[in-house]
């Protein structure tokens, strides 16, 4: 059972956001969680925004139950997480930066050396992200680049070492076109090396893939659009031992009256 409340208010140039949540779990108790979100714009287009929150997660039956992969002493995770973000609004472009930090205490993470999930006691995630759009020439470009130092910082042996199944670097770009009644759109992206155990000893490989979309509306409500994924046909994981698809082809029709 769990109770949330949030406040939205605006004052001038500023904005504020509180919120608190009650979860009641019957068999991990009960936790108190919130947060507090600041904004501001400030002239031509630029604005910043400040938030800090807590929060609780507790573990899915899946992972206390599930037989053979699972680990029923598994404790819920309690974190704090900051994040500061800059951005600016022009005519047809933007662009953002973020920077944010995650503490988490008892992180439930899979650990391939177990084939199960376990805890993790002390973690923490910091990340800055740089996003930006642009409309050139007729295209939409949205770009996204972002670097990721996730750490163990548990006591033991494996203190400073990189959380697993989490990349280093990323990063992604989309460029769409709308023709007429016609959409075409192409996505790359990429992904740097991680590894897939808390001792970091089994390293999974960076990857890059190119998706293509083509869309069609043949009548005022109907659409339909193909998807290619995986253009390319690579090779490649993000977790050891289990490999991702190869080339997909997907084709939709999608109704949506005005």
């Amino acid at each position: 059972r769990a109770l949330f409340a949030q406040y939205q208010g605006r004052f001038g140039a500023h904005d504020l956001q509180l919120s608190a949540r009650r979860d009641d779990n019957d068999q991990f108790g009960g936790k108190t969680t919130g947060g507090i979100a600041w904004g501001m714009g400030f002239g031509q287009g630029w604005r910043v925004t400040a938030s800090h929150a807590t929060a609780f997660k507790a573990p899915s039956f899946n992972e206390l139950y599930y037989p053979g992969f699972s680990n029923p002493l598994l404790l819920p995770e309690s974190s704090r997480s900051t994040e500061l973000s800059l951005s600016r609004d022009g005519d047809g472009w933007s662009l953002q930066a973020n920077a944010y930090q995650t503490r988490i205490d008892d992180l439930i993470a899979y650990d391939s050396t177990l084939f199960a999930p376990n805890n993790i006691e002390q973690a923490r995630i910091r990340g800055v992200e740089l996003v930006a759009t642009a409309r050139l020439a007729g295209w939409d470009v949205r770009g996204q680049v972002g670097t990721l130092d996730a750490r163990n910082l548990s006591a033991g042996a494996n203190h400073g070492k990189r959380l697993a199944r989490r990349p280093q670097r990323s990063a992604r770009l989309d460029v769409d076109r709308d023709i007429g009644d016609w959409g075409i759109g192409i996505s790359g992206i990429a992904e740097a090396a991680r590894w897939d155990d808390v001792a970091n000893t089994l390293r999974v490989g960076g990857y890059g893939t190119v998706d293509a979309r083509v869309s069609w509306r043949f009548a005022p409500a109907w659409t339909l659009q193909a998807n290619l994924v995986n253009a390319f046909d690579r090779d490649y994981a993000t977790s050891a031992w289990y490999a991702q698809p190869g080339r997909e082809f997907a084709l939709s029709l999608r109704w949506q009256p005005n």
